[in-house]
């Protein structure tokens, strides 16, 4: 057992040495020590020194406050219109892909309630849901909004000049919580004005093998969860037609910075 694993210790060895080789040939050509950090946490499976972060120019022919107020522009238009799009009634529960579901075990069963549901002899449960989501996403304007103008120049430049969801990115990153925590309060009081806590009660007493354990507090925190994001996936949408079709926005100053002015 002890000469096995002196084996394996052995080769582990010379595997190493052999990365520390390929470093070492490597290093020849590398312009700088993150260079070769970098080299060292691919042979050893990490992450590496990343270089310097450089601030990004704007587009040719666009000023950076161009850039930055134009964002921040077409940024308001598509948080506007992700908020009036899953806000009305059916927003949610119209659109299959923000759709939600009955939460937990009973997720198996969501085809089979929706049916009794349009029947009208189930307990409108996913309906209530959905409804408490719509309530909700109200909430998502003025934080989105906020965190438009806390955005820094160098931010928005790093936006204008990044991928198809960049935006979203950033917003999913510097807010995500933040969203989560004012939506969680509206929701528990629209689930239990539609009296949606109730109505799982009620299911999970006489059905408890299938529902499973599932109460109010999960209840909230599934909605809420499921309404943030449907806020972020929709404004990627946004975002990406924004990209796509400037011109459609109505704006000169948008279609400027994303290079169809």
């Amino acid at each position: 057992m002890a000469m096995r694993a002196k084996a394996i210790g052995m080769g582990g060895m010379g595997a190493l040495a052999a990365g520390i080789a390929v470093l070492a040939a490597s290093s020849a050509a590398a312009q700088s020590a993150q260079d070769a950090g970098s080299l060292l946490g691919a042979i050893l499976g990490q992450s590496g020194t990343s270089s310097p972060a450089t601030t990004a120019a704007p587009p040719p022919g666009v000023t950076r406050d161009e850039a930055s107020g134009g964002l921040r522009l077409a940024l308001g238009k598509a948080a506007e219109r992700v908020v009036a799009q899953l806000g009305r009634p059916g927003g949610f529960a119209d659109d299959p892909r923000v759709r939600i579901g009955l939460p937990g075990a009973l997720g198996k069963l969501d085809g089979l309630f929706s049916a009794l549901d349009r029947a009208g002899v189930g307990g409108g449960l996913s309906a209530k849901l959905n409804a408490a989501a719509e309530g909700a996403v109200g909430k998502a304007l003025p934080l989105l909004k906020s965190a438009i103008t806390r955005m820094t120049l160098t931010d928005a430049l790093g936006v204008v000049t990044g991928g198809d969801t960049s935006a979203t990115d950033y917003f999913r990153r510097t807010m995500g919580p933040d969203l989560q925590q004012a939506m969680t309060p509206v929701v528990a009081k629209s689930l239990s004005g539609v009296k949606a806590f109730q109505a799982l009660d009620s299911f999970t007493a006489r059905n408890s093998l299938i529902a499973g354990p599932f109460g109010a507090r999960d209840l909230t925190g599934y909605v809420t969860g499921k309404a943030s994001e449907a806020v972020f996936l929709c404004l990627g949408e946004q975002e990406r037609e924004i990209r796509r079709n400037p011109l459609g926005t109505g704006s000169k100053l948008i279609a400027k910075i994303f290079g169809k002015g």
